[in-house]
């Protein structure tokens, strides 16, 4: 598996889907452009989702995508939309850094 190419799509993918998540929670109404764009985004998303599953191995792309998503709009919640964040999320986020470290380990 090429490491430091599965680390850039998975930056990509998380970046564009929480973006997009972004837009779609910051969005006055749902009929409007910014909303439409977040849902863009957020499909692009998926594409390189879909993408990452055929490329690289289920037990390895699954839990470092879908942690490094929950880490990235976490991340937005809390710098973007000011949401306030505990000490328990960022107890559940170190965690999920740990867990991709450890799958990240294993394909060594």
């Amino acid at each position: 598996m090429n490491i430091p190419a599965f680390i850039v799509v998975t930056i990509v993918y998380a970046a564009v889907s929480a973006y997009g998540l972004y837009l779609i929670k910051d969005a006055a109404t749902l009929i409007s452009a910014r909303a439409l764009y977040g849902g863009l985004l957020y499909g692009g998303g998926f594409c390189i989702w879909i993408a990452m599953l055929r490329a690289f191995p289920l037990s390895i792309a699954f839990p470092v995508a879908a942690g490094s998503l929950i880490i990235a709009t976490h991340l937005i919640g809390r710098f973007y939309l000011g949401e306030a964040t505990s000490l328990a999320q960022t107890a559940g986020v170190a965690m999920i850094v740990a867990g991709i470290l450890v799958v990240f380990l294993r394909t060594q």
